[in-house]
């Protein structure tokens, strides 16, 4: 349990959600406006009564303080909605769609956005929704203050102006996908086969995202994963989506890219504490994985036309 604790410290350290948008029953938001179709990942919450979630065409039913996390992209999950769908609305069955009244179910929606270009692609080491249950929740009271704070905050104001809240709102992504993780590891649960919840390749990932910025072959990512090279290439495709060596390259960009936008080190120095030999490999990885040279990060980041 504990590796898998480590391990979304890691991931979660890397990819850096950014939340975009918050709305309710009573106060919808149309999904395609706002930003809301550019963030990849959702959370919703039954603040009060019971929730019916269309998960994809089954019912997936949330009883009052049940959250869902719904780590694949608005865009995807949302992709035969008409444009004037809104959020929460879109994604319930049941009475909660269109009730009226102090008694009437009522579920928040936030939406958060990582960068999935260099960054690593969530959709495919967590399952397509996972849930954190009540019973769950009320044991961590962080999670549970953040919750109900923002449930009361989003009663008294029409509008998500507060940045405190906006952090509030990666504090819950974050712990309440720790949460959902832990609940499906405990509970062995194997309907949907993938990386965190094998543990070999959990190993290997965990050993990446903390020693990206060494050499890193494929030699030792199998011996960390107890795996010869080409079962570990193989399990590793299947469940992450990508060769081990292009996942590490998502990682090292990504760490590349921050550096690059927040520090003055050349691009050498960036290079070499990323993990590669010189600056041409950098380039190289930059070109693959984000589709643009590591000059534009930074003038990305001192607020220069690219």
């Amino acid at each position: 349990m504990q590796q898998h604790a480590d391990l979304l410290i890691a991931l979660l350290t890397r990819v850096r959600l950014e939340a975009r948008f918050v709305c309710e029953t009573k106060r919808p938001q149309r999904w395609r406006e706002g930003g809301a179709d550019s963030a990849n990942a959702l959370f919703v919450y039954a603040a009060r009564g019971r929730i019916e979630l269309d998960d994809r065409g089954r019912t997936l039913v949330l009883e009052q303080g049940d959250l869902a996390l719904l780590p694949h992209s608005v865009a995807e999950r949302m992709a035969g909605a008409g444009a004037d769908t809104e959020l929460p609305a879109a994604l319930l069955r049941g009475d909660a769609v269109g009730a009226q009244g102090e008694n009437a179910p009522r579920a928040l929606c936030a939406g958060l956005h990582y960068d999935a270009t260099s960054a690593m692609p969530l959709c495919r080491l967590f399952g397509a929704t996972m849930i954190a249950p009540a019973a769950a929740i009320a044991g961590e009271p962080m999670l549970s203050h953040a919750l109900h704070g923002l449930s009361r905050e989003l009663e008294r104001t029409a509008a998500l102006r507060n940045p405190v809240l906006l952090r509030a709102l990666e504090l819950i992504y974050a712990l309440a996908l720790e949460l959902a993780v832990a609940g499906a590891v405990r509970a062995g649960e194997q309907q949907a086969d993938t990386a965190l919840r094998d543990p070999r390749i959990a190993r290997c990932l965990y050993y990446m995202y903390t020693h990206f910025g060494e050499k890193c072959s494929l030699d030792e990512l199998a011996a960390h994963a107890g795996l010869s090279k080409s079962a570990l290439s193989a399990r590793f495709n299947a469940l992450v989506g990508e060769p081990p060596a292009r996942h590490l390259a998502r990682i090292r960009v990504a760490e590349a890219r921050l550096l690059l936008r927040s520090t003055e080190l050349s691009q050498e120095a960036v290079a070499e504490q990323v993990g590669y030999a010189s600056v041409v490999g950098m380039h190289l990885a930059f070109r693959s994985i984000a589709g643009e040279p590591p000059g534009a990060s930074r003038r990305a980041g001192t607020g220069e036309a690219v």
